[in-house]
């Protein structure tokens, strides 16, 4: 019996449509981001300073990598896992004294910030065959879990703070393909969710895929994440933006 399952499973990888064959896809990432970011976050009667993460604490951008894991779970439908992460860090001396989590920061200080994003994802698309073979358009429907974990820190002082930021919800979007010749695939997607006034989320791209053999692909395409969170008077607001590359096999 065990024997019989791996010769379909062989013949299955092997058959000429190469659709069929994508029965699990791994790719890897690395995205090339713009980094816009700013808080204001409270503690008690004690106001918060709004800060923005690149202008006032000089934090650089970064390079993201990416793993997504996707299942075929139908001639049209796929299952996606996808997992990102990434830190991005600054220094600066202050031209001014903040408030941040109920911390001052005094003017002339020396501070460190680090944030830290982790970022993971379960999606299901449905892409319907508007021209079979070339043309494909679908829903997608996600869950996303996201942490943002922002520390600021005075090495001269030792004073440190931080504020952690987990969030999960579901998003609804969609997902297209177009295929002019079986080596290239030219694919969009956008999903999203808005909360009324306690923010919304929006994660959004565009590309295009090389074939150069049957189980490889090369990708290349841009790439928006837009985040703004609200609660009373603290908010936090996450936008990345840039191009990506990627590399998947096929099994």
């Amino acid at each position: 019996m065990l024997i019989t399952l791996l010769l379909a499973a062989l013949l299955v990888l092997l058959a000429p449509d190469h659709t069929v064959a994508q029965i699990v896809d791994v790719e890897g990432r690395y995205w090339f981001t713009d980094l816009d970011a700013s808080t204001r976050v409270e503690s008690g009667s004690i106001p918060g300073t709004r800060l923005d993460f690149g202008q006032d604490l000089d934090v650089d951008d970064a390079n993201l990598p990416e793993v997504r894991l996707t299942f075929a779970t139908g001639l049209n439908s796929k299952l996606r896992l996808a997992y990102m992460q990434g830190n991005f860090d600054g220094e600066t001396t202050l031209g001014q004294s903040i408030q941040f989590s109920g911390r001052t920061f005094g003017a002339s200080t020396r501070v460190d910030t680090d944030l830290d994003l982790y970022y993971g994802r379960i999606g299901w698309t449905w892409q319907f065959p508007v021209v079979p073979g070339k043309f494909r358009i679908g829903p997608l429907v996600e869950v996303k879990g996201l942490v943002i974990d922002a520390t600021l820190r005075s090495p001269a002082t030792g004073v440190r703070e931080s504020a952690l930021l987990p969030m999960a919800f579901p998003t609804v979007g969609a997902m297209l393909s177009v295929t002019p010749i079986s080596a290239l695939d030219i694919f969009a997607e956008v999903s999203g969710m808005t909360f009324g006034g306690f923010g919304h989320i929006v994660d959004a791209e565009a590309g295009v895929r090389f074939i150069p053999i049957r189980f490889l692909t090369l990708s290349a395409g841009y790439r928006v994440f837009d985040v703004r969170v609200e609660h009373d008077d603290d908010f936090a607001k996450l936008k990345l933006t840039g191009p990506f590359i990627g590399a998947s096999v096929r099994f």
